[in-house]
């Protein structure tokens, strides 16, 4: 949440800070619904509820605020300024276990602009594998309707994911992310393929509805 700082005088003539695209406040709750293999016949459906809990860790240096799903799993977040930070740990399928602290938004960033980071990811069957994950800005200020409720201002971000030292196309990943003012995340499209850990992903993340406190 922005907190402006008050003012003895009745116009101070400064512009209201805007908000962030990540609100980090306790009590906070996103339920999103979550579908396997959209647009086949064989998709289906879950909801997940996120909620932000009164709890921080530190993870790196960084005071990372902890929000808890619905099924007992947890992911880290935290804001700097402009910059978005999320910590997870996920399971990729195939046994394909994944740790991640990824600088995941930068919302002050022009369109064109991209960042990476690698990081070693253990692949069954293959050994660590340097990955590199890298994030462009595509689009910014456009509107979106997720679930019937349209959203303005809205970041979209591209990742892309290449290894080092194997032939391209061993990694194949079509991933784009939607951010909102306040609310964070209103929609998530990813399809990634991984012949060599036969790991096929291909998910929807659409935001149901938020309190955002």
């Amino acid at each position: 949440m922005t907190f402006l700082a008050s003012s003895c005088k009745k116009d101070s003539g400064s512009t209201p800070a805007a908000e962030k695209y990540m609100s980090l406040t306790t009590d906070s709750r996103w339920i999103y619904e979550v579908t396997t293999d959209p647009g086949t016949s064989t998709a289906s459906s879950v909801l997940d509820t996120v909620t932000a809990t009164n709890t921080d860790t530190t993870i790196s240096g960084r005071v990372y605020r902890i929000l808890k799903h619905g099924n007992g799993a947890q992911d880290y977040y935290f804001n700097s300024g402009n910059d978005y930070y999320r910590f997870q740990k996920a399971n990729g399928g195939a046994g394909l276990d994944l740790t991640i602290e990824e600088l995941y938004l930068k919302d002050n960033a022009a369109v064109g602009t991209n960042w990476s980071q690698t990081i070693p990811v253990d692949v069954p069957g293959v050994g660590s594998l340097p990955v590199t994950i890298t994030n462009s800005i595509i689009e910014k200020g456009i509107s979106k309707t997720v679930m019937g409720v349209n959203y303005t201002d809205v970041i979209t971000v591209k990742t892309d994911i290449s290894v080092t030292g194997l032939p391209a196309g061993t990694i194949v990943a079509d991933i784009k992310s939607y951010y909102a003012r306040r609310v964070g995340q209103i929609q998530g499209d990813y399809k990634v393929t991984i012949a060599l850990a036969s790991v096929d992903i291909n998910t929807q993340t659409l935001l149901k509805s938020a309190d955002i406190r």
